[in-house]
């Protein structure tokens, strides 16, 4: 039994009339009643009643053709769904990315991604966190991997948030510092540091100015704030204040020895995490591919 059985015997109840069902059809007439008459007799059951004028269903037939406009309606939908799947997987995203996240390997991440999906194009914002998610929310963007102020994020129901990493807060500074030479600082210790900021929303910025309010201490004086990360570690090598980094990305600034990474105590944390507007995802088979990829990947 085909589909186009299917179909001719379902035409053929609507119309209840060989000859327009056949050119409803676009088949001949001889060609319906073959296949109405082949049907009816692997079936053992007569289906339509004949006459000179009408054609009626039988019991039988009624039940049959039910049956099959169900079957019909869900092979529509299946090729319909395959046709969605055909153009995701034609189809592009908008990723943006935190530049300070090249620690986390994210770049040979996205690239092993496109190598699995390499008809599913791939556009780039790089920006503070901040940024990015107000594109998020503006779809501007159709995910952003960024690090995340976890009080903003939890109180923000318009987001999907998947943590996938979480590393510590550090204090950043010359060596030349007093602070240098600590293993570690405690928030009274900030107090009289100046502070080299990056600008006001960003993640670690939010985070350490909540810390600082439920420590009840009261934060240090920004006395300057970079647009960027060079004018920002540039600052700091200059001794002109310290700033706040996670402690992977401080990683990449001592290595030469003019800087000194500090763990705060207690221990805080801020956490990267791949951000889409809630219930995004369902309307995009390119962003779910993307997500559950990335996701697998870093767990």
């Amino acid at each position: 039994m085909e589909l186009s059985t299917l179909r001719s015997v379902v035409k053929l109840a609507e119309t209840a009339n060989y000859s327009r069902a056949a050119e409803q059809l676009f088949i001949t007439q001889p060609a319906l009643s073959q296949q109405v008459n082949g049907l009816e007799t692997e079936l053992g059951l007569k289906l339509f009643e004949r006459t000179t004028r009408r054609v009626t269903l039988t019991r039988a037939g009624e039940e049959f053709v039910r049956r099959a406009r169900q079957i019909l309606e869900e092979v529509d939908q299946l090729f319909q769904s395959m046709d969605l799947c055909r153009r995701e997987m034609l189809g592009s995203l908008s990723i943006g990315l935190l530049s300070t996240l090249s620690h986390l390997n994210i770049p040979e991440y996205i690239s092993g991604f496109q190598a699995l999906y390499p008809n599913i194009q791939i556009k780039f914002q790089i920006a503070w966190s901040s940024t990015l998610i107000d594109q998020v929310l503006h779809r501007k963007l159709d995910a952003a991997i960024t690090n995340i102020h976890m009080e903003n994020a939890k109180t923000d129901p318009r987001l999907k948030v998947r943590i996938f990493s979480e590393d510590v807060i550090t204090v950043l500074c010359s060596r030349k510092r007093a602070i240098a030479q600590r293993d570690y600082v405690v928030m009274e210790d900030l107090v009289d540091e100046p502070v080299i900021a990056n600008e006001k929303s960003t993640s670690i910025r939010m985070s350490m100015e909540s810390i600082f309010t439920s420590s009840g201490v009261h934060p240090p004086v920004i006395v300057c704030t970079c647009p960027d990360m060079e004018s920002l570690i540039g600052m700091v090598r200059a001794n002109i204040g310290i700033c706040y980094l996670s402690s992977g990305v401080a990683h990449q600034y001592i290595a030469d020895g003019e800087l000194v990474s500090i763990p705060l105590h207690p221990t805080y944390y801020t956490h990267t995490a791949m951000i889409t507007l809630a219930g995004r995802r369902d309307d995009s088979l390119s962003l779910q591919y993307f997500e559950d990829y990335f996701y697998g990947i870093i767990h």
